[in-house]
This record gives structure tokens, sequence and C-alpha cells, in this order.
């Protein structure tokens, strides 16, 4: 059986015109709108700029010149989304388009990566087959191509005709690495790769350096091999300091044998330290915060060396180990207080910056910084419609689980009226390997701005709380988890902020499956339940994900320990179900099958339940259009007025 990629869980022309304001009822469509700008970057010279922005419900590229003037719009096409984009040199920029389709019947999520002039010319695919390969049967061949091909590994910023991009053409399972002409996609093939190997990493003078991926016998274990400028050769390193300290490389210093790493600190938090990957030996601890995790490496916007890390206790903050993006960092956060402040791009050999700056009430906007005039000048916003004014505050908690765990969650209140018993929407975040923080979530904006108090519980399992906290949750789907979130309920009325009467747990992706378990089994605790997207049918899920890399390492996560599958999967525990459901499901979602849905409806109904099904006819897992986020913010706003407002 053939294995998939896992994929885990201004004043521009197409801009969103301005919403009225209105503070006691912000409209739907604010909060529903994709970003009016997003991915703002500009050109190396800074003359153009780009930016993904929406028309007819999905985000377009937009490529202008930074005066507004000269502007072309690229669709993202039918079927397909524009998931990134890279200015590659002043004229020509790299677009990644993402899209659902099955291969061997399984559903997929496939990227094709395509050049265009800024212009609007020359638009072509960047890259090309290398030789065919054919599946299916002697009456009816088609030909396959690989599944992932915008896996840019470096952008070779001294080079601006080229770029190195990793990607399994022979379907082999293994990566290549290609350096690839910007504008005609011809390529020369650096490395046949290794069997397992998915990934590279160059160093700072832009040579492969080091290569890892899964290890082809067991396809768990991480595998990984580094190119010695000293022997020029390709050899294992995982059983050298990576192996005995659990530590990951990550990127490069300017010595080609020194490394940033990923690894455990004594703390039990993730940290960066640099080790000698010649000598095998760790050299020091570079980043390390002993409540939380960092989250990733920052690296220059212009030339792509790693200058610091960004991580998050509420709000996200930034270490930087290169002294002049400290001391750049500084005068921002001065000129812009209480935001976080997010240097997205810069001019090439010059001090002029993109900033995005953001908050928990402040859904971002972008600032041009030149630091020789000692100008800051505002760009764009990018949700208009939404106030800071208008906004609810979120507030950092911790509650103890019953188990006396402490677990960290946020609360936001509606910014106007009574903070005590209120009507609540109990919100658990996806992943279930993720977390929420403090910053602007449009769906706990909306839930607070219709009356509602929110809570989002940073259960047992959610990432960036170190080992232990996130093994907590391994085999606890319906269990632990489950409980943490339970007591996080208990929490709220304990305080008195909550009114018990009146709760309804929602949630997407795996917080779908939280919501229907609540449902399951603390059915008097709540009033109603809403699945978005959610997990389903847990065995279904385990048994497909096991067709893709990686996710049979991934299922032994899930279930609940000593348990079948089954005995914690809505869909056979769906006789339980006494309150009122709502099941909202995308019919393209790539994560979780629509079928799933269909199906948990359908035995629903047999069994005389109150369910409501919203089928979206368009938007993927991610709710990626406007379209299905009216969709789905306008069906909630109606199922939890008829449970929560009597």
């Amino acid at each position: 059986m053939r294995l998939h990629v896992f994929w885990g869980f201004v004043f521009f022309a197409l801009a969103l015109p301005c919403m009225a304001q209105n503070a006691d009822k912000i409209p739907i469509e604010a909060f529903a709108q994709l970003p009016s700008a997003a991915s703002m970057r500009l050109s190396p010279d800074g003359d153009y700029i780009a930016m993904t922005t929406p028309h007819n419900g999905k985000m377009h590229l937009i490529i202008q010149g930074i005066d507004g003037q000269n502007g072309v719009a690229i669709p993202p096409g039918t079927d397909a989304d524009i998931s990134w984009f890279h200015w590659v040199n002043n004229n020509r920029l790299a677009i990644s388009f993402a899209f659902t389709s099955k291969r061997n019947r399984v559903l997929v999520r496939e990227t094709r990566l395509m050049g265009i002039d800024r212009d609007g010319n020359n638009y072509s695919p960047l890259v090309l087959p290398k030789k065919q390969h054919y599946t299916g049967t002697r009456l009816a061949q088609n030909t396959v191509i690989a599944q992932i091909q915008d896996d840019v590994i470096d952008w070779l910023p001294e080079d601006p005709e080229h770029f190195l991009l990793s990607i399994d053409a022979d379907l082999n399972g293994k990566n290549e690495v290609r350096k690839i002409n910007v504008n005609t996609g011809n390529f020369q093939e650096l490395t046949e790769g290794f069997r397992g190997m998915q990934n590279y990493q160059t160093d700072q003078n832009h040579n492969l350096r080091l290569g890892w991926g899964y290890d082809p016998v067991t396809r768990s274990q991480f595998n990984y091999m580094y190119f010695a400028p000293e022997t020029q050769k390709w050899t294992s390193v995982r059983k050298s300091v990576l192996g005995s300290k659990g530590l990951s490389p990550i990127a490069f210093s300017e010595n080609p044998q020194i490394a940033y790493a990923s690894g455990l600190s004594d703390k039990g938090t993730y940290g960066i330290y640099k080790i000698n990957l010649s000598k095998g030996t760790l050299l020091e601890t570079v980043f390390l915060n002993e409540t939380v995790d960092y989250d990733h490496i920052i690296y220059d916007p212009e030339k792509g060396y790693p200058v610091g890390v960004q991580y998050t206790v509420d709000k996200p903050a930034f270490y930087y180990w290169d002294k002049a993006f400290e001391k750049l960092q500084a005068s921002i956060d001065k000129a812009l207080p209480g935001m976080v402040n997010r240097i997205v791009s810069r001019v090439s050999g010059q001090k002029k910056y993109l900033i995005f700056s953001s908050s928990d009430i402040e859904p971002g906007g972008y600032y041009f910084l030149d630091m020789q005039q000692k100008k800051m000048q505002y760009i764009s916003e990018t949700m208009p419609g939404l106030r800071p004014e208008n906004l609810a505050s979120t507030t950092p908690v911790h509650y103890k689980a019953r188990d006396g765990l402490s677990i960290p969650a946020y609360v936001t209140l509606p910014r106007t009226g009574p903070k005590k018993n209120l009507p609540f929407v109990i919100f658990p975040h996806g992943g279930p390997e993720a977390r929420d923080t403090q910053m602007f979530d449009y769906f706990s904006q909306f839930f607070a701005s219709r009356g509602y108090g929110v809570l989002q519980p940073n259960f047992r399992g959610s990432d960036g709380y170190g080992k232990k906290y996130a093994e907590l949750g391994k085999k606890q789907w319906g269990g632990d988890m489950q409980n943490d979130v339970t007591d996080g309920v208990h929490y709220l009325i304990e305080q008195g902020i909550a009114d018990p009467d009146r709760i309804c747990i929602v949630g997407a992706s795996y917080g779908g499956y939280a919501a229907m378990m609540g449902a399951i089994k603390t059915p008097d605790l709540f009033q109603c339940a809403a699945s978005i997207n959610g997990v389903l049918n847990l065995a279904a899920l385990i048994d497909g994900d096991k067709d893709y890399i990686g996710g049979r390492a991934w299922t032994k996560s899930m279930g609940l320990s000593g348990e079948r599958a089954v005995m914690v999967s809505p869909h056979h525990q769906a006789e339980k179900i006494k309150i009122p459901v709502m099941i909202i499901h995308a019919k393209d979602d790539f994560r979780i099958p629509y079928n799933q849905a269909r199906s948990m409806v359908r035995k629903l109904e047999r069994q005389k339940k109150d369910v409501q099904f919203v089928t979206l006819e368009n938007g993927d897992h991610t709710l990626d259009t406007a379209e299905s986020r009216m969709q789905t913010l306008s069906s909630l706003e109606k199922f939890l007025h008829q449970h929560l407002k009597k």
C-alpha cells in the first residue's frame, strides 16, 4: 500500500469595504470575513508589495507597487487555495497552491508550485516531471506525480535565479533535492536522497548539511544524516549527541559544524542548544524557559539565517541572540506598546521593515518602519469592522484538575454587562497536540459579542508546556483530557462566572470530538453541544490514518489506555447522548471525512435524538472560505440562542 504524507492538525483593490461599527451587535460578517490583507511581504528592493486578500469568499494574491499602483490579482483556482507565496527576486514570485484529492481511495492534501512575474506574466510550473510513473490496470493507466511539491528548503538569497526544493519525484520514499531555475523550472539534482528521508537543512553558506525523516524499517523512529564538511560524506548522527540527549538540529550557525538544536531540558521544557555535529557534543544552552517550550526559530527575513526564537507563556514573546534584532524589537515594542509585534519582511540592504502588530482585541495590522528616517507608517488593518474598543479582553487563568494537575486556560467575557452567572461556551481546541493563547480568536470574540462567556482550556496533551504535560494526554481521548475540560466547567461554576443551567460545549476538529464526548460522558453538565469538522468515529479515523506517513505512530497516542477505540468513539456511544447537538461538517474536509458526520447524524436520527446537521458545501477542515465561516457562525448563533438564552 502506498503511503501518503500525513497532514496533522489598506488600500488594496479587492479589500472588503469597512463595516458599520456597532458595539452592541457587531455583524456576523465581520467575524466570518477572511483577512483583508494577510501574509504581506515586501519585494527585496522595497518597491513592490504582495499579500493575499479575499475576493468572492476566497483568498487571492495581489501584487502591486508600494504606492498602490500597477496591481495584478492571481486567483486561487476553482478547487485550490493559495497556501503561501514568496518573493524569489525583485521580479519573480513563487506561489504554492494546495488542494484535496484522492490517491488509492485515500483522501490527501496536495500542493503545486508555480512561478509568476510581478506584472502577472510568465505564469508557469516550477516543478517539472522527472519521468513518468504509472498506476492502475492495463486498461486504464494514470500518470502519478509527487503529492507534495512545495517543500522549499533554501531560497538562495545570494542567487536570485534559483532555489532548493525537496521532493520525492520518483515516488520511491526518498526525497531528492533540486536546484531549480525560478524562471523555467529547469533543475539540477543535488542528491537522490535516502530511504525515508523527507526533510533537508542547509547551512548559512547554503550548502546541504542535514537530512532527516522516518526510519525505513520501523517507520516511526527518526533518522538524521549529516554531510560533514571535513569528510564530504553523509553519515548518520542519530546515535551521537542527538540520540543520547534527545536533540534535534533545526538550523546552522556561521560554522557549518555547529548547529542550533531543539532539546528537552532538565526542567521538562524544550529549549534551544548549540551542538557540534562533527564531534557529537553539546556546547551550550542558547534559550530555555522553565515554564513553556520555545515555539519556533526566528530567521532574518532577508538573509534567512537564525537570529532568535519565539516562545509563548500567554502571548508570544521573542528572544534574540542577534543583538541588532534585539535592539530593533525593543524599538518597535516601544512605538507599539501592549502589542505583539512581528518583523515579517525587510528591504534588502536597508533598515526598512514590515511589521505585523496584534493582540487579544486587535486582529492585526501592518506597519512600514523606516529606521533610517525614524518613521513608522500604518498600512493596513486585516479585519475591517472589528475595532479593539468593541472587542472583549481575554484573561489567562489556571484551575485544578481532579487529580491536582494545574490546567492553563483563557476566559473571555462579554465586553459589557454583568461578569457573573453568564451563559457560557466551552471551546476546547483542536489537535489535540496544539494550544490556545491569549491572542485574538474570531470564534471566541464572536461568542463574547453575543453575550456568552468563553472558556478555552489547554487540557493535558496540549503543546507548549513541556514533554510531561504533552505525554499526559497520550491514550487519553475521552479520558483525562476530557476530564480536564469537564473540570474547567466546574471551576467556572464555583467561581460564580457561569450559570450552571446555561452552558454549551462547542469545538472544531479534536475540539468537536471533545464536544460530542461531553454530551456523552457528562450530559447533565451541558445544555447543548456542537461539533465543527469533528472526529466522530474514532475507530475509523485510527484505521484511515495508518495509510499516511507517520500515521501509525500518531494513532498510538489516540483512544483511551486499556480500552478499545469504540469505547470512546462518539459514533459508537451515540445512544448516551441526551442533549441537543449540532453537527457542522465541510464536504471537502481533507482531514476528517464528511461521511463520518453524515453517518453520525443518521444514527442519531434513527435513535430519535435532537440533532441538527449543517453541511458546508465549500470550505475545508479549517473553514478557509468566508461562506463556510458565515454559515458556521450563523448556525451556531441560532443554536446557542435556542438553548442558552432561555
